[in-house]
């Protein structure tokens, strides 16, 4: 194997889990979270992510890295009046759906055929 293979998937990994962790810790803290639940819901997302990485990679026989949902937790950091709890039920559900969308063709083939420009438009939105 190349060392080019492991490095690129390093920094690709570094680069979206950096940017993205200051939206969770945000998002915790919108929801009222204690330290002790920041970290405990960053060790449980990133082990999930470990977990998604090493089985998809396995599967496919290729490298695959996967992301956090950064609409969601934008979201949830711009809210105000939401328990630990229900932000936490929020993200569950969020990942059964777009699990689902995977998993219904349909929905993949409608989803797919979305423009790039008008899904990144839809996240800036978000994220603004």
């Amino acid at each position: 194997m190349r060392i080019s293979i492991p490095i690129s998937a390093f920094v690709a990994a570094i680069v979206g889990f950096g940017g993205t962790l200051a939206l969770v810790i945000a998002a915790a803290k919108a929801v009222g979270a204690t330290q002790i639940e920041t970290a405990s819901g960053v060790t449980a997302i990133c082990l999930a992510m470990t977990i998604e990485c090493l089985w998809l990679s396995w599967r496919t026989k290729m490298p695959v890295i996967t992301a956090w949902s950064t609409p969601g937790l934008a979201l949830i950091a711009a809210s105000s009046g939401f328990t630990m709890p229900q932000a936490v039920g929020a993200f569950i559900v969020t990942g059964v759906l777009l699990v689902a969308t995977g998993l219904f063709k349909p929905l993949t083939r409608l989803i797919a055929q979305i423009p790039a420009s008008v899904a990144s438009g839809m996240l800036a939105g978000i994220l603004a």
